[in-house]
């Protein structure tokens, strides 16, 4: 899987998680805990290939796609995953 606008190291890394690991009710998504927020938007990013269904006008499935490569929309300030898009 190629992850367009992929970084080696974005700003939440770099943040310390506030969680008490000791206590289940202090911990995301109880407590706000930025670096863990934004773990949880990069987790739900694909890292493998999918496959996608491909539909004719009347919903009919046509056929199917391998994605291969996606582009990461990031938050300006932390750089977190606002989402992702495949490219077609």
């Amino acid at each position: 899987m190629k992850i367009n606008n992929s970084l080696d190291v974005a700003r939440w890394e770099k943040l310390d998680c506030v969680c008490n690991m000791e206590k289940e009710t202090e911990c995301y998504p109880f407590v706000k805990c930025e670096h863990c927020r934004c773990q949880e938007c990069w987790d739900s990013v694909p890292q493998e290939d999918f496959t996608v269904n491909n539909f004719d006008e009347e919903g009919n499935i046509t056929g199917t796609k391998t994605v291969n490569e996606i582009t990461v929309v990031r938050g300006h300030d932390l750089q977190d995953v606002i989402g992702w898009e495949f490219v077609t």
